[in-house]
């Protein structure tokens, strides 16, 4: 009864208590995955909600970004199992490499405009090999396997399957969407939407020497192509989430849950601290519950693809700067949300038990 009552109170909180089941919007994370930074957040997140018939998951697919791409396999397979979705989520191996910016070219970059300042996700280490893999607090999966599918085939499948019906969520990188939109262009026109944690409109960038943000820094090129597709996007940049920092309040009631869950005890262990910015939640949010979305802009929105001290940053105009059609399309951009709803749907979620529990 209790568990029932927290339940009905945590979709009221986002006005969902019908949104069940066949009913519940249909989605793939796209995501440079890791154990407890955003994007393991949002697989927390994901799989409650999941569990509550008030979305549809169906994958994850990843790609290199915050890690390479060998350990965010073994860390979102460690997280299905842990949230006890194993069974019904497939994880897809995607891209471990982008299109034109790979190590080397990385490399050239460093050589060219001088040493980085900031954040380099996967470029500021070797790629490991399988023995250099670093477990999970509580150690690899034991039973789950990655999908024999490729993710760039799982994606074109899941939109020709699903026509209209299915919004993909890219919280890395976007290579794994573009190279998909490139092998086989009808599936543009069947996405309902793409959600994209990435760019910076008017803030500062984060990555490298700070002139763009990291996803979009870390592969340009697929960027550029996303971006002029004729496809509903919604973009959710640093310009938000660097105000949406962690407080310490939600911390503290996440840490010191009675009695402690196992992703509890992770979240206290390698999770955020207070004040920190938790990136990909805020776009997990976003398409989950639009009204908290309280400034939304509609913008052409392209991508600096020359090899400068600029490349990967966002070129945004307020009027379509091409005369040639079809080029670019606007883009919807969240500038603002509701930080006290947002924080109250973060901390239910987090709270919940794992294994997740399924409505029957």
């Amino acid at each position: 009864m209790q568990r029932r009552i927290l339940l009905t109170a945590l979709l009221s909180l986002v006005g969902v208590a019908t949104c069940l089941a066949s009913n519940a919007p249909k989605v793939v994370i796209d995501t440079d995955f890791n154990t407890m930074g955003d994007d393991g957040q949002v697989g927390v997140m994901a799989s409650q909600l999941y569990a509550a018939g008030a979305i549809d998951l169906l994958g994850f697919t990843i790609v290199s970004g915050n890690q390479w791409r060998i350990q965010e396999v073994a860390d979102c397979l460690k997280t299905v199992e842990r949230m006890g979705i194993s069974d019904k989520v497939g994880v897809y191996v995607g891209s471990d490499y982008p299109i034109l910016h790979d190590y080397n070219d990385y490399l050239l970059q460093v050589a060219t405009f001088g040493a980085p300042i900031d954040y380099l996700g996967a470029y500021s280490k070797p790629e490991p090999t399988k023995g250099q893999l670093v477990p999970p607090p509580d150690g690899f999966a034991k039973h789950t396997k990655a999908q024999d599918e490729p993710a760039v085939d799982f994606l074109i499948d899941t939109f020709h399957r699903y026509p209209h019906q299915v919004t993909l969520l890219a919280l890395g990188p976007l290579t794994n969407v573009a190279l998909a939109m490139k092998k086989d262009p009808t599936i543009i026109p069947l996405i309902k939407q793409i959600v994209i944690m990435g760019g910076q409109i008017f803030a500062a960038g984060n990555a490298y020497n700070d002139a763009a943000e990291f996803n979009w820094w870390f592969d340009p090129e697929s960027v550029q192509v996303v971006l002029r597709a004729q496809v509903s996007r919604l973009i959710i940049p640093l310009d938000v989430t660097n105000t949406v920092t962690l407080p310490k309040k939600v911390y503290n009631q996440i840490i010191d849950r009675t009695p402690p869950t196992i992703v509890t005890e992770i979240y206290k262990e390698v999770g955020p601290n207070p004040g920190s910015f938790i990136y990909d939640t805020i776009a997990f949010a976003s398409f989950f519950d639009p009204s908290l979305d309280t400034d939304v802009r509609s913008l052409y929105v392209d991508m600096h693809t020359t090899f400068d001290a600029d490349y990967g940053k966002s070129i945004v105009s307020t009027s379509n700067p091409y005369p040639v059609p079809n080029v670019l399309s606007r883009s919807q951009v969240v500038f603002g949300i509701n930080n006290n709803a947002f924080f109250n749907l973060y901390t239910q979620l987090f709270v919940q038990p794992v294994p997740v529990q399924f409505q029957k």
